[in-house]
């Protein structure tokens, strides 16, 4: 038997797993964002994703471009390679999760992917620190003001998108708790 889900919004400001926002980064929810699904003969309401996005399927990647912290320029528009792009933070525990689970990852050397792991809210000098005290191997980038992060959604880290040789979204996903990689999809 299926059981409804039920959607309650407050004020209330918490702190979750990897997740700061600023009060400027909550959204308002509105009645778009809940879609209603008859099961049973009850409503289910199903909620929208945990954090807005503003990046979905079949969307351009804003991204044409970026500079690694070794200042090589990273061209992502490339219609050669797919794109794997990880935003992420060093200090989130899901986040190191999956940037280890991806440095031991074959696809780390799949010559047809493209990978680009963006710290948000951070510096070169801070993220070339956490790489070698990690032995990171995944190409990493800063986003230090975090306008590239919010370009895709407001708020929740790791997000994992992979980017097909057409420089359009396939999949975004919030990469919380284990098996991470598995959220990859092409």
């Amino acid at each position: 038997m299926n059981k409804p889900l039920v959607c309650i919004a407050s004020t209330c400001f918490f702190l979750v797993g990897c997740q700061s926002l600023s009060l400027t980064d909550i959204p308002q929810i509105d009645k778009a964002q809940v879609n209603n699904t008859v099961s049973d003969n009850n409503i289910i309401e199903e909620a929208a994703p945990k954090y807005q996005e503003f990046i979905h399927k079949g969307d351009t990647s804003p991204i044409r471009s970026i500079v690694d912290v070794k200042g090589n320029t990273i061209d992502l528009s490339n219609g050669k390679k797919r794109k794997l792009v990880i935003l992420f933070a060093t200090w989130c525990s899901d986040s190191n999760r999956a940037l280890k689970a991806l440095n031991q990852s074959a696809l780390l050397k799949d010559p047809t992917v493209e990978i680009i792991a963006i710290a948000r809210e951070e510096t070169n000098e801070e993220v070339i620190k956490w790489r070698d005290e990690h032995n990171i191997n995944v190409p990493l980038a800063t986003d230090v003001d975090r306008s590239i992060y919010k370009q895709f959604a407001v708020g929740g880290i790791p997000r994992l998108i992979t980017i097909g040789k057409d420089n359009k979204v396939i999949e975004m996903n919030l990469a919380e708790g284990e098996d991470q990689l598995k959220l990859i999809k092409w």
